[in-house]
């Protein structure tokens, strides 16, 4: 009997590893309210989502939740560029999140309002663009239905370095899976995204006002999200319920606060600290374009101004102001022409209690 031995040789075995990190996000809302000296105890929103958008190209990942203090989820390794939000995209009912698979073209906007072309010129006037609008729907020039609702957000990178995790290696170097899973933190601070915009316009001839619809041109249609950054498109904004104040005789003002995503390509100055006063904007005049359509106490007589206002914007107190003073002959604008009140009524118009104590007569 012949006895032959045989041997092999040994090779190492590899694995391939494909595990993922716990990522965990905390999230302060500190700064959620305008105010932080005024509000500094505003309670949490009482949900939030999170955007995951991987920088390899991959499609967005998203999560809602009502844990808006911490959240965790698993990532594999590479770059992330994150986002948060108060609350879900569908609980905003005036505004659409658009283009939200990748970063750089996600976007929030204003919801397009119905009205027509023609309607709107004849509501306002035919001056009431200061040009073309540039972003064009089916219906015509572009307008927004109302103004944005309060919102917050933040943006923050992620790098998620997993090892040699998406790799070969060899058998005996593997770690187990929860030695894999690794905690990585992150903290964002959502601050508020949309302006107030306090308007003031002076007005000789007050009580000869019966009502006042208004709109503005040119501000941003939208807030880019990841770039924290107003978009570049304008859009028309209609402004009803203006407040009518009358401070002496047959003079007053009517004013008006609306939220705003902002002036175009504006960044989100709530992310750092506005010094108290006045700061004044630099922009062109012919950017901003206010549009007044009074009716006057006849019922009958209608009078339209247009006032090209983008050098009159200030931001005072963490808010947009400005001042607009027919008193002293805007632009060669007229006061207001007097007309008769209809069935002897003088005013129309809804007055506020006065300010500063002072006592006006009005005639009926």
């Amino acid at each position: 009997m012949v006895l032959a031995a045989m041997a092999c040789e040994r090779r190492e075995l590899w694995i391939f590893q494909d595990n993922f990190k716990q990522v965990e996000v905390d999230v302060d809302w500190r700064y959620y309210d305008r105010d932080r000296q005024l509000f500094p105890h505003t309670p949490d929103p009482s949900g939030m989502t999170l955007w995951l958008f991987p920088r390899d190209g991959r499609a967005s990942i998203s999560y809602t939740t009502a844990e808006v203090r911490h959240f965790e989820t698993y990532l594999s390794k590479g770059d992330y560029d994150a986002l948060v939000i108060d609350y879900s995209p569908s609980e905003y009912g005036h505004q659409v999140f658009v283009d939200m698979d990748y970063a750089k073209t996600a976007k929030v906007q204003s919801a397009v309002s119905s009205y027509q072309p023609d309607s709107i010129s004849e509501l306002f006037g035919p001056g009431c663009f200061a040009g073309e609008l540039p972003y064009m729907q089916s219906s015509g020039l572009y307008t927004v239905s109302s103004e944005p609702e309060k919102m917050a957000s933040d943006t923050i990178f992620m790098h998620i370095d997993t090892g040699n995790y998406d790799e070969y290696i060899p058998y005996q170097e593997r770690e187990s899976y929860q030695s894999s899973l690794v905690h990585q933190s992150f903290e964002m601070q959502p601050v508020l995204i949309p302006w107030h915009m306090r308007v003031r316009i002076y007005i000789k001839g007050i009580y000869y006002l019966y009502q006042v619809k208004a709109s503005i041109a040119g501000l941003a249609d939208g807030y880019y999200l990841m770039r924290q950054q107003a978009s570049d498109t304008p859009c028309l904004l209609g402004l009803d319920d203006w407040e009518i104040h009358v401070t002496g005789d047959n003079v007053g003002y009517i004013a008006k606060t609306f939220s705003t995503w902002g002036l175009l390509n504006q960044q989100n100055l709530y992310s750092t600290e506005i010094s108290p006063g006045e700061v004044c904007i630099d922009r062109p005049v012919d950017e901003l374009r206010l549009n007044l359509r009074c009716l006057l106490r006849d019922r009958r007589t209608v009078c339209y101004y247009h006032f090209d206002v983008g050098n009159l914007v200030r931001v005072y107190n963490n808010e947009y102001a400005m001042r607009i003073d027919l008193l002293e002959g805007f632009e060669g604008q007229p006061d207001l022409p007097y007309v008769e009140g209809v069935n002897g009524l003088d005013f129309g118009g809804v007055v506020v209690p006065w300010e500063d104590g002072t006592k006006v007569d009005v005639d009926f």
